[in-house]
């Protein structure tokens, strides 16, 4: 895959539309998946994600092959993406509810409760380095195995399973001051 995404990439550089839509299908999951574990809003989540995807297109020619994996790149995009909006709107906004509906008291109250739980992992998840939520997100949410999370991220096996250690200690420290991991 790594020399047909480089010639992929070099074809974008060269303006070939298919080789930006091919670039677009091989990414697009991760990328979504990434912000939407960032802003908890999956319209806002289709929104930012299609932008990193026009930023991919006006500043492909900015990204040098082979210094870096074109994944990390994206992420890269998007954090900055989110981070801009963020400030913008000034709000942290949550987790949806993706459960049905339930009746009576004792399922709202469950309900309240599971609400609650996402909020404060949100809350936490937003205290990590990007780098420490890309391994989580990556990890734990996209079910990669740390060799596919070590490639995508350009980095070392080791230094992702010591940077996925101190994410999840950080992650259980602001858990625990939100009194949401006893």
């Amino acid at each position: 895959m790594e020399l047909d995404e480089t010639k992929l990439i070099e074809q974008a550089q060269s303006g070939d539309p298919d080789a930006f839509e091919q670039l677009y299908e091989l990414y697009h999951q991760p990328v979504f998946s990434y912000v939407f574990y960032r802003v908890g809003n999956q319209q806002l989540a289709e929104d930012l994600t299609g932008d990193v995807f026009v930023r991919m297109v006006s500043k492909i020619n900015t990204f040098t092959p082979g210094q870096r994996p074109f994944l990390a790149w994206l992420y890269t995009v998007a954090g900055n993406l989110v981070r801009d909006h963020m400030r913008r709107e000034k709000r942290l906004t949550w987790l949806p509810l993706n459960e049905r509906e339930t009746d009576g008291e004792d399922g709202l109250m469950s309900k309240i409760g599971r609400k609650i739980k996402q909020e404060q992992l949100v809350a936490a998840l937003a205290e990590l380095t990007d780098e420490q939520r890309q391994v989580i997100v990556l990890r734990f949410i996209e079910g990669e195995p740390s060799q596919a999370v070590a490639k995508k991220l350009g980095k070392t096996l080791t230094g992702i399973k010591a940077l996925q250690r101190r994410a999840i200690n950080a992650l259980r420290r602001q858990l625990e001051q939100e009194g949401a991991y006893a």
